[in-house]
């Protein structure tokens, strides 16, 4: 049995990958550990529960070895921290399969447009994202934000937009940016640049006379691009939303 748990771990260094620990709130995909299913935990990282002095529920991230006499010694990934030897009073409850990007939760969700830059770890600010496409130039991160019917909309202002099938998105830039521009580039060269790319879209700017929520289709990639000032952009989505 799989869970997510937000971590509260203090113990692990911060590196971001299935045996590291980065940083508190994070969420961890954990396998549960029974007496039916443990299998062997040496070498594993795995979530220990533990008395502390005062009585109180303690848990721990550690890499399960064995000494040469037999006995099981916790390691911390952090050297701040010491090696633990195992005792009877510790309980191993699961081991530790993934970190869980929270983003990767929000997908196929509906946010209201002041709701996304949380997602983020930023505040809202109308100037910023009252836009289609906000970067995020310290989070490495583009923001596509796109109302697919642009009825109403100035000319200038009505992107081509679409669909081209369930894992396939063709989105136009704005009028200034070109393949040389620092965003265009960066878009070509997101993957190679460590910059990731999101896409929220709406069908349409209101709904039931308010503002409508935008979808949340998580992370695209640049698959190809045609013209300049503005560009037509084709990303691929990793999976269609069900």
């Amino acid at each position: 049995m799989d869970t997510y748990l937000p971590s509260t771990l203090r113990d692990w260094k911060s590196r971001r990958d299935a045996r590291t620990l980065a940083l508190d709130g994070d969420y961890l995909l954990l396998e549960l550990i029974t007496p039916s299913r443990a299998g062997s935990i040496t070498g594993n990282v795995v979530a220990i529960e533990r008395q502390d002095d005062s009585g109180d529920n303690q848990y721990l991230l550690r890499v399960v070895t064995k000494g040469r006499d037999g006995q099981y010694i916790l390691k911390a990934n952090n050297p701040d921290y010491d090696d633990l030897t195992a005792t009877d009073d510790m309980r191993t409850l699961a081991r530790l399969r993934n970190i869980i990007d929270p983003l990767d939760l929000a997908l196929g969700e509906s946010f209201m447009r002041e709701d996304i830059p949380a997602l983020f770890g930023e505040a809202y600010n109308p100037g910023n994202w009252n836009v289609g496409h906000v970067v995020l130039a310290q989070k490495k991160a583009h923001i596509l934000l796109v109302t697919l019917n642009k009825q109403g909309r100035a000319d200038e202002h009505k992107y081509m937009d679409h669909w081209i099938d369930d894992t396939h998105f063709h989105w136009q830039s704005q009028n200034a940016t070109d393949p040389t521009s620092k965003r265009g580039d960066e878009i070509i060269r997101h993957a190679a640049l460590g910059i990731d790319i999101h896409l929220f879209v709406r069908d349409t700017k209101l709904a039931v006379g308010k503002a409508a929520p935008f979808t949340y289709h998580g992370r695209v990639r640049y698959q190809s691009h045609q013209g300049s000032r503005p560009m037509s952009i084709v990303f691929g989505l990793d999976a269609a939303l069900g």
